[in-house]
C-alpha cells in the first residue's frame, strides 16, 4: 500500500491500543501500517481538532474563506445490530468545498471482530486531474457514558489513488455492544478541517499546532 506515516507526536491524550491507518484504494488490502492517534476516553462525544495556521490575508484568495473549511457531521445508523451489509455509505456532506462521506464495514474490512471505518472524498472520480485535498479529521463512535466514547484522528492528503483514508481496526466489534448502540442505533460523529495551501505560502506548522482538544457534546 501507498499510505504514508503521520509521526507528528501532537499534544493530545493517545491510546495505548493500536489501529491500522490505511489509504483509500487499497483499504481493503494488506499493506503498511502507519502511525495513528487515538482516544478511548472522550468527553461527550468527540474530540475537536484544533483550527491549523492558515495566512490572514485572504480577502484576495479563491474559494471557501477559513470558517467554511471546517464542518461537523452527524450519521445515526438505525437498526445497526440487525444489519447484514458488507459495508454502510453515509450521506454526503460538505466541508470546504468538497463533498465527502462517511464509511464503515460493520464486520470488518480483511480483518475480523473489528469495526472498520473511513473518510471518503465524493464523486472522486468526476474531480479535475490532478486534484487533492489536504485535510485533519476526527472521527468518534459515540457511547452513551460520554467519557467511553471512542475516537480516532488524523491528517492526510487526498488524491487520486488515496482519495479515502482510515482504520480497519477502529475498534474491537465485543465493544460495540458496550453502550454504542443505544435503542438499536448506532452514532458516528465527524469533524473535518480542510487545510488550504497556497503556493507562496504553503502551510507549514501542523508539527508545532496541531493538537486535539475536548468538546461538551450531547448524546442526541
Amino acid at each position: 500500500m501507498s499510505g504514508g506515516t503521520n509521526s507528528e507526536p501532537g499534544t493530545g491524550v493517545r491510546s495505548s491500543s493500536s489501529v491500522d491507518e490505511i489509504s483509500s484504494g487499497q483499504r481493503c488490502q494488506s499493506g503498511e501500517i502507519a502511525e495513528w492517534r487515538s482516544c478511548d476516553q472522550v468527553e461527550n462525544g468527540i474530540a475537536t481538532t484544533s483550527p491549523p495556521y492558515w495566512d490572514t490575508d485572504d480577502d484576495d484568495c479563491i474559494g471557501p474563506k477559513p470558517s467554511e473549511l471546517f464542518g461537523k457531521f452527524t450519521w445515526r445508523i438505525e437498526n445497526f445490530n440487525q444489519i447484514s451489509k458488507r459495508e454502510l455509505r453515509s450521506n454526503v456532506f460538505e466541508v470546504g468545498g468538497y463533498k465527502w462521506y462517511i464509511l464503515i464495514y460493520p464486520q470488518g474490512c480483511e480483518v475480523t471482530n473489528h469495526l472498520s471505518l473511513f473518510l471518503c472524498v465524493a464523486n472522486h472520480e468526476k474531480l479535475l486531474p490532478g486534484w487533492s485535498h489536504f485535510a485533519q479529521f476526527t472521527i468518534s463512535v459515540v457511547n452513551k457514558d460520554p467519557k467511553k466514547s471512542k475516537y480516532s484522528d488524523t491528517l492526510h492528503r487526498f488524491w487520486k489513488k488515496e482519495h479515502d483514508w482510515g482504520w480497519k481496526k477502529f475498534m474491537e466489534l465485543s465493544k460495540v455492544k458496550e453502550g454504542f448502540v443505544v435503542n438499536e442505533n448506532l452514532v458516528i460523529k465527524a469533524q473535518v478541517q480542510v487545510i488550504r495551501e497556497k503556493t507562496q505560502s504553503p502551510f507549514r506548522c501542523l508539527d508545532c499546532q496541531y493538537r486535539r482538544e475536548l468538546m461538551v457534546h450531547g448524546f442526541g
